[in-house]
């Protein structure tokens, strides 16, 4: 049986802002297994944010309990959470979130600055990461000198320069054409292929189609729970496979 990576039960966030309560999720229960891909999918306003930021330890549940590893998130400190969020899980976000005149290598070496390792050690993870997403040819060049799609593909490569347990990708696809969306697609099934985890946060059917699970949610609640039957897998250029 392989080890449950994240485990949700009862799970509710609440946000109250003076005397209006907002219920985001409600009485969310799922696992998520060790090198699963899947695929958190849902309209706007319906609890998706919200839950990839509970997963991410960059908020906490009102009630209920996630277990990361088996690990209670509500007995963690902020400083625990931050140590977690930095060395066991690796965003992708829509807006790349690069370093502006700031080169591949500098942005693919940020997570790292917070731990112990010397300069040899940090540049053979950054190196190992930048050939991961095949970018080897960009690795001096400035982050305002790369297109969208390689903007995306360094965002994946600092994502993974930590060796996570789980890759996080929000909306990895929101901010690109089809043809670099399907080559961003490619990596992170390729990455999956390879043992990753990754959780992936769409509104398009079509994104989410290429994860092998589903979670859709509706007015903050699970109301679809499914296997993926006619995946869509990327053959190389991004063209969907025949």
């Amino acid at each position: 049986m392989p080890m449950s990576l994240i485990t949700v039960k009862n799970l509710q966030k609440i946000y109250q802002n003076e005397d209006v309560k907002t219920t985001a999720l409600q009485e969310e229960t799922f696992t998520i297994e060790k090198g699963e891909f899947c695929a958190i999918m849902g309209p706007s306003g319906s609890g998706k944010s919200t839950l990839m930021h509970i997963i991410g330890f960059l908020d906490k549940p009102s009630s209920g309990i996630y277990l990361f590893k088996e690990k209670n998130i509500s007995e963690l400190s902020d400083n625990e959470m931050a140590r977690v969020r930095n060395e066991d899980i690796g965003f992708v976000f829509q807006s790349f979130n690069l370093l502006p005149r700031t080169t591949v290598f500098e942005n693919v070496r940020l997570p790292l600055i917070y731990g112990k390792l010397g300069a040899a050690s940090q540049k053979e993870k950054v190196l190992k990461a930048i050939k991961a997403v095949n970018l080897e040819h960009r690795v001096n060049y400035l982050s305002n000198q790369l297109s969208g799609g390689e903007k995306q593909r360094v965002a994946i490569a600092r994502a993974l320069v930590n060796e996570p347990d789980l890759i996080l990708a929000d909306e990895p696809t929101g901010n690109l054409d089809s043809k670099t969306g399907g080559q961003i697609m490619q990596i992170l099934q390729r990455l999956n292929d390879e043992g990753k985890t990754i959780i992936m946060v769409t509104h398009e059917t079509e994104t989410a189609e290429h994860a092998k699970r589903i979670i859709y949610i509706k007015d903050g609640s699970v109301v679809r729970d499914f296997v993926v039957d006619n995946r869509r897998l990327i053959q190389d250029g991004g063209e969907l496979k025949k």
